[in-house]
């Protein structure tokens, strides 16, 4: 059974549509009716992130090998969360099949934490608005750095929620 590593890259604050869900159900129905074996790099911070580990812990089910690469130790990174958020990532922690910090080898931690997402991704799933804000680590600055070290991306364009 061949092995493919899918890495996420999103927005936190983006629009949800039945559209995009679609699009991610039907990507991995399609990976899991090739008998792949499919594992998740997905750091599960709120919005993209969450939003493809449900959906593809919803189609693998037993099959999932879900990996937690954060930007900081658990318990510092949980402070970016609200309460709900915090017991949402925890539930998610549980079934993971591995969680680590990733080494900060950039300015950012959230940036690290992307590059180390794309590189060790054969896909990389970019929930994004197609803007660069020069937010170092965001969704943005990922894309830019996988599309110079010519990573596959599965682009689905996404709206941000107004502010």
């Amino acid at each position: 059974m061949k092995k493919t590593t899918i890495g996420i890259t999103g927005h936190r604050d983006m629009v949800v549509t039945e559209e995009i869900k679609e699009k991610l159900i039907n990507f991995f129905t399609t990976l899991k009716e090739q008998n792949q074996e499919i594992e998740l790099l997905s750091p599960l911070a709120d919005g993209a992130d969450r939003l493809v580990a449900d959906i593809y812990l919803d189609i693998f089910q037993d099959r999932a090998n879900l990996i937690v690469p954060m930007p900081f130790n658990q318990e510092r990174y949980m402070q970016d969360f609200d309460i709900h958020s915090k017991e949402e990532f925890l539930k998610y922690l549980n079934i993971a099949k591995s969680v680590f910090q990733v080494d900060k080898k950039d300015e950012c931690n959230y940036k690290s934490v992307g590059i180390y997402v794309a590189d060790n991704s054969n896909l990389l799933i970019a929930l994004w608005d197609g803007g660069y804000n020069q937010k170092s680590g965001g969704t943005g600055d990922i894309v830019s750095y996988a599309k110079e070290k010519d990573i596959d991306i599965f682009h689905i364009l996404v709206e941000r929620k107004a502010l």
